[in-house]
């Protein structure tokens, strides 16, 4: 420009131009098509998480033990909106019909950074109770030392928590059934050959039960037995395992009871059942048989041992307690 070669920059720029042109093209092709793959990727991104958090039961909780994120899924669930669980404890979830061991448990295996695997019944913000199978997992710091924070994946069992009740309950009595009970017995039989656990069996039976049949009716009998089980259900412990086992006869487990202890809580139940009046047929006694798991015990022995105190205990006038210590 300067010589006043008009041409000649005329000529250099459309040169620059045509190499400079395809040129960009080359440059800019690859980079927008990682820009729009990035975009897919993050767009479905997107969608995975809104599915994730619509679907997926999921919660965060920091060290402090306090809620901060929940799912909208578990929103669904329990009742609760966000705002109302954020920088809540999850024992707002609690239902108070668990054995607080299950709370130890789960807290002293996070806390060590371990993965804690069971099912939770929780109550709604309503009261309602539903279930959870959860897996809580501690997240670990980057070099994997501290524990920073605890995510749990859980699944709603309510449905099938409701037929596996429906499956393990006297329908007379709302009380456990045969099942349940022999189910609990190899339980406790197991941790007690494992860890020592002790427990205790009561067996009771309802002292001329055939009369209330034979004098009033088959109506009035279910009624007596449904008394008496409101009445073993109402008195007994939430860790003891309260069930029919078949006719007038029922059984408690007692966890973690000794012979004393589970003696002492027979010879109160008996009482009770003497002193209570019963709506048509007023007054009726129990004979109750007790016994401690031994180690020599299979579940067999254990069973005939309690059977054979009970009907020693009716041998012996009805209304009694029999248990190893009497025996």
């Amino acid at each position: 420009v300067k010589t006043d070669n008009i041409s000649y920059a005329y000529t250099l720029g459309i040169i620059i131009l045509l190499i400079s042109l395809p040129i960009g093209l080359i440059i800019s092709y690859p980079v927008s098509k990682i820009y729009m793959t990035t975009n897919k990727l993050y767009s479905e991104n997107l969608r995975y998480i809104d599915t994730i958090d619509k679907y997926v039961i999921t919660m965060t909780v920091g060290t402090d033990k306090k809620i901060t994120d929940v799912s909208s899924a578990l929103c669904n669930v329990s009742g609760y909106k966000k705002e109302e669980l954020i920088g809540e404890k999850p024992s707002i979830f609690k239902s108070g019909e668990m054995d607080d061991k299950v709370y130890k448990d789960l807290w002293s295996k996070i806390t060590n950074g371990f993965v804690w695997s069971g099912d939770l019944q929780n109550k709604t913000k309503d009261g309602s109770v539903y279930w959870l199978k959860t897996n809580i997992l501690p997240n670990l710091s980057f070099d994997n030392k501290v524990v920073e924070s605890y995510t749990s994946l859980s699944e709603d069992i309510t449905d099938k928590k409701q037929i596996e009740i429906i499956s393990q309950t006297d329908k007379l009595t709302q009380l456990y059934n045969r099942l349940k009970l022999d189910e609990s017995l190899e339980n406790e039989m197991n941790r007690f050959t494992r860890h020592n656990d002790i427990f205790s069996i009561i067996l009771i039976d309802m002292d001329k039960f055939k009369s209330v049949n034979d004098n009033y009716g088959h109506q009035v009998g279910d009624s007596v037995l449904i008394e008496l089980s409101e009445i073993l259900k109402k008195h007994s412990r939430k860790i003891d395992i309260v069930g029919r086992w078949g006719g007038e006869e029922f059984m408690i487990i007692c966890i973690n009871t000794d012979i004393k202890g589970a003696t002492h809580f027979a010879e109160n139940l008996r009482t009770l059942v003497e002193e209570y009046k019963f709506d048509v047929v007023k007054h009726k006694t129990i004979s109750v048989g007790v016994t401690e798991v031994k180690r020599t015990d299979n579940i067999e022995t254990l069973i005939k041992r309690v059977d054979e105190y009970l009907y020693e205990a009716k041998e012996n006038g009805r209304n009694k307690v029999i248990s190893d210590l009497e025996s």
